[in-house]
């Protein structure tokens, strides 16, 4: 691979995590998931059930937009809008990092098995003018993109379910967030429990449900930033629907301080892939060459 290429994979793939990680899902939160003013002592059982009533209602989107702002590990802070569909799978971002090792606008694509990055004219710096980088879910070790589906498939639905299995979780106090009237909740989830509890919520058949699988992957990927204690904040408006959600924690790179303002809920995500005379595909290239070569 030519020092041009391996240049395009570092920046732009230094972009796309800032990107994705910024999908795990607003403006930011306000109050602590640390900061117990306010609330009870002890978690109950109501605090506990509308937790649930929460996540439950999450755990059955199909579809989600959402806007996102924080701090990112390693990448300073970021801030965009995201839209994402479950069946069929797609993901498009458009986010905007500052203050890290790379600055500047950016787009993110999941359509069916590709991943497209698009950084504007700092990508086509990089890529020869083209504006997209296109990268095959299937690829999990080229150029510094392993773990690129598990990053694509952020689910802020899937993270907010995890705060029911807080062992502090409780109710913080009513809140008004854009004008919609809403229930604060907080707790700090530990998240080697967590994952022992995904494990054991597997069927006989070895098999786990839709929601449970989904919220595997989550814990997953907070595993690999090295996460170990996640503090979570949940704004829950009228139908038990998540309004806003904050993560916060310290990962290997740094902190994570993410808010997530929920927006349009189960209705139609459309992305179309770029335009291929625009992006670079790394892969069909590497094709290319391994049959000149024989």
């Amino acid at each position: 691979m030519t020092y041009r290429s391996r240049t395009a994979f570092r920046v732009v793939g230094a972009l796309l995590t800032g990107a994705v990680l910024g999908g795990t899902a607003a403006c930011t939160a306000g109050g602590a998931a640390g900061d117990r003013s306010g609330a009870s002592a002890r978690p109950d059982a109501t605090t506990v059930a509308a937790v649930q009533r929460a996540a439950t209602k999450g755990a059955g989107l199909n579809s989600l937009s959402y806007r996102v702002s924080g701090k990112v590990p390693g990448q300073g802070a970021v801030k965009g809008k995201a839209s994402f569909s479950l069946r069929p799978r797609v993901v498009e971002m458009r986010m905007t990092a500052s203050g890290g090792l790379q600055e500047g606008e950016f787009s993110v694509r999941l359509v069916r098995d590709a991943v497209y990055v698009g950084g504007g004219e700092q990508a086509a710096v990089v890529l020869g003018g083209k504006h997209w980088l296109k990268l095959a879910m299937t690829d999990q070790g080229a150029g510094g993109f392993g773990g690129m589906q598990r990053q694509a498939d952020q689910d802020p639905a899937a993270q907010a379910s995890l705060l029911p299995g807080s062992d502090d979780v409780r109710k913080v106090g009513e809140e008004t967030v854009d004008g919609v009237r809403t229930t604060h909740y907080a707790g700090v989830v530990d998240v080697a429990k967590a994952a022992k509890a995904a494990k054991a919520a597997k069927k006989p058949t070895g098999k786990r449900s839709s929601g449970a699988e989904r919220r595997t992957k989550v814990i997953e990927q907070y595993q690999e930033l090295g996460v170990s204690e996640l503090k979570l904040d949940l704004w829950v408006g009228p139908g038990d629907r998540t309004v806003k959600f904050r993560q916060r924690a310290r990962a290997t790179q740094g902190p994570l301080d993410i808010s997530i303002r929920f927006l349009d809920v189960n209705k139609p995500v459309t992305v179309q892939a770029p335009p291929a005379s625009d992006t670079v595909d790394p892969e069909a290239k590497l094709k290319g060459a391994s049959r000149r070569l024989g």
